[in-house]
């Protein structure tokens, strides 16, 4: 009787070291593709390590166990878990040239249900009142999660951005929610006092402006720059007219019903636009920070 407790106390870890083994394989190979459909010159040689990549991922999370294995070598793919491990989710950008991308993700539930999102490929002129799904994402690499409860229930927002053109870029807040079977992004839970509710908020800003869209802990509320339009040349030197920061900052902050706004948090006086001169394409880690 003790050897046979013995077997099945061993059989489990047996096929527990296994499966870690077969992860560590297929890690080990994505690492390579994930740092070549970044940093490769030549967008053919970007595409052909995308599909590789995306081909090994979709594999990966397909298998048991795969929820637990946290695929931290993957340096240059955003992966962020939610803050109550109920989901997470896996994005990154794919530079076709100076002023095209396209954008791909995973989500992931703890139950191993996984979803691809779909990358709409669309500038969305009226963002902060639309919605959309897995099947057609608005595309952008995340770079947070936080949740709010509203009752019992648990809400969860997704904070990415995402370039657009040649000259600017976009920093989202949105709402998510996973129900039967499908995924659901933007929802009307922020009251602006002009405009009545949004489904999501949007910061649009030159690509190089230094702006800031996220959650402050230590205030609790979201908090984002308040912009200024400028004529400001893109990466050939053309003038475009367009936002960067000011120095002053919205809110919203979570009342139990709605996320309400505030719009003057505190203020900072800079004698000219804060804009990252030394803007490069590509920064490991960078993620929307």
């Amino acid at each position: 009787m003790k050897i046979n407790l013995l077997i099945l106390f061993i059989i489990p870890i047996a096929t527990g070291i296994s499966a870690q083994s077969d992860f560590q394989v297929i890690e080990k190979k994505m690492a390579l593709y994930s740092d070549y459909l970044v940093n490769a010159d030549r967008y053919e040689h970007r595409k052909f390590a995308n599909e590789k990549f995306t081909n090994l991922l979709e594999d990966a999370l397909g298998k048991s166990q795969s929820f637990e294995y946290p695929f931290d070598s993957l340096l240059w793919i955003s992966k962020l878990v939610a803050p109550d491990s109920s989901f997470r989710v896996f994005s990154w950008q794919l530079t076709k040239s100076n002023a095209e991308r396209d954008y791909y993700g995973y989500l992931q539930l703890k139950s191993g249900e996984v979803f691809r999102l779909i990358d709409n490929k669309e500038d969305v002129s009226d963002l902060e009142y639309s919605a959309f799904s897995d099947e057609d994402w608005y595309g952008q690499v995340y770079y947070n999660i936080i949740k709010y409860n509203k009752g019992d229930e648990a809400g969860y927002i997704l904070f990415g951005y995402k370039l657009i053109g040649d000259h600017e870029k976009v920093k989202v807040a949105m709402p998510f929610k996973s129900e039967k079977d499908k995924l659901y992004f933007g929802k009307e839970i922020f009251k602006d006092t002009i405009s009545g509710f949004k489904t999501l908020i949007a910061l649009r800003t030159a690509s190089t402006a230094a702006s800031s869209l996220n959650y402050d802990p230590d205030k609790d509320m979201i908090i984002y720059d308040h912009t200024i339009s400028l004529m400001l040349p893109d990466m050939k030197g053309k003038l475009h007219l367009t936002d960067v920061p000011d120095g002053s900052y919205h809110g919203y902050k979570w009342n139990g019903e709605y996320w309400d706004f505030i719009d003057k948090v505190f203020d900072q006086t800079f004698e000219e636009p804060p804009v990252d001169k030394n803007h490069k394409r590509n920064v490991k880690g960078l993620f929307g920070n």
